[in-house]
């Protein structure tokens, strides 16, 4: 086989960089897999559903630049002056790092033939040995590090801003690659907004108080994304998600400074107490719909003022800066998801009983 590219050279090691044709690939690839009875294999056993979600990726006209990694073990890969790579006819291309785009690449073609002719860049090595095959997919797949959350979150903005809404939601029902990175879209968008209005207003106690990406630790008391994962249960609510960013982002405004009057010992101490950090905010986000349904006017209406949602809170257990010492109820309980709901049951049960005493049944 002939194919565009190039020879690279890595100390003693010589790799090939080149540009091959999906139909050219699917043809003559192979998996090394680890079966029983074969324990030199190491790839792991073939995802369906992941490879369709590629297939359905690329069909969809998105770029996959990422190169494919291959191995050729009998034979020599030579070079001709014109920039064209002879690859052995008879020996076999074995895929190192790529499996699963190559058989999301065979899906689309089953789908599309005209996707048959669909260049990818490979890098090939020309190693007579599987077992270097295999330390390079271990280098690959175990070293890699996930994106931050914070950095991911900050990239789905950008996406919007790029693509349109409508656009995004499309792909992200497609069932393809995008459907993992684009399913929190529609909330995760708006939080993100919402941190920066708060982290940004220097008449609320949250300005400066949140760790954007890449920034300094310094004066900061929780992460971005500590922050905008604790709103989850705001914008999920059905009263607050048909309102626009700027409205929730000022009601939380309110009901933090009711909070900060309330526990104003918390505030001027921060780091001495666990109300701004992760605890606090998925806490007190997560009881904020149901302190709002306390705020309502005779008419029915959510008056989400300073004032109103102050006077709900006043009184109640948990709204005192011993409670949310360090060393207090909930600088104790622990950072678990399950510390985080007793916390929040306690809180429930408290505006409960606080309801209970404000409103009396009439008696005539």
């Amino acid at each position: 086989m002939k194919i565009k590219g190039t020879t690279v050279k890595q100390g003693d090691a010589t790799l090939f960089v080149g540009v091959v044709k999906v139909k050219d690939l699917l043809g003559t690839g192979q998996v090394d897999m680890f079966v029983v009875g074969h324990p030199d294999g190491y790839q792991r056993a073939l995802s369906s559903a992941r490879a369709r979600a590629f297939g359905r990726f690329i069909e969809d006209g998105n770029l996959s630049p990422s190169s494919i990694l291959l191995n050729i073990r009998e034979g020599e890969i030579t070079e001709d002056p014109k920039g064209i790579l002879n690859l052995p006819e008879e020996a076999s291309i074995w895929i190192v790092d790529g499996q699963h785009r190559m058989e999301g690449l065979r899906f689309a073609v089953e789908r599309n033939p005209e996707m048959n002719d669909l260049e990818f860049p490979v890098v090939i090595m020309n190693q007579p040995s599987s077992y270097e095959e295999a330390k390079q997919f271990v280098i690959i797949n175990k070293t890699q590090k996930g994106v931050r959350t914070d950095l991911a979150q900050r990239f789905l903005m950008q996406a919007i801003k790029q693509e349109g809404r409508d656009k995004l939601m499309a792909a992200r029902d497609r069932r393809g690659v995008l459907t993992g990175i684009l399913k929190d879209v529609e909330w995760v968008t708006k939080a993100i907004e919402i941190a920066d209005i708060l982290n940004g207003d220097k008449m609320h106690p949250w300005y400066g108080k949140i760790q954007v990406p890449n920034t300094p630790k310094n004066g900061t008391v929780v992460a971005q994304g500590s922050f905008t994962n604790s709103l989850e249960p705001i914008l999920k609510n059905s009263f607050f998600q048909g309102k626009n960013v700027q409205s929730i982002a000022s009601a939380l405004g309110n009901y933090w400074d009711a909070i900060y009057e309330l526990c104003e010992a918390t505030f001027e101490s921060p780091k001495e107490y666990v109300i701004q950090k992760t605890t606090g905010v998925f806490v007190l986000h997560k009881i904020f719909p149901i302190v709002s349904e306390f705020c309502r006017d005779d008419k029915g209406n959510l008056i989400l003022t300073k004032e109103k949602i102050k006077s709900v809170l006043q009184g109640l257990p948990f709204m005192s800066a011993d409670y949310w010492d360090s060393n207090g109820t909930a600088g104790t309980r622990g950072t678990s998801k399950k510390a985080f709901a007793s916390l929040v049951m306690e809180a429930l049960e408290a505006l409960e009983a606080s309801r209970e005493i404000k409103e009396p049944d009439l008696v005539v």
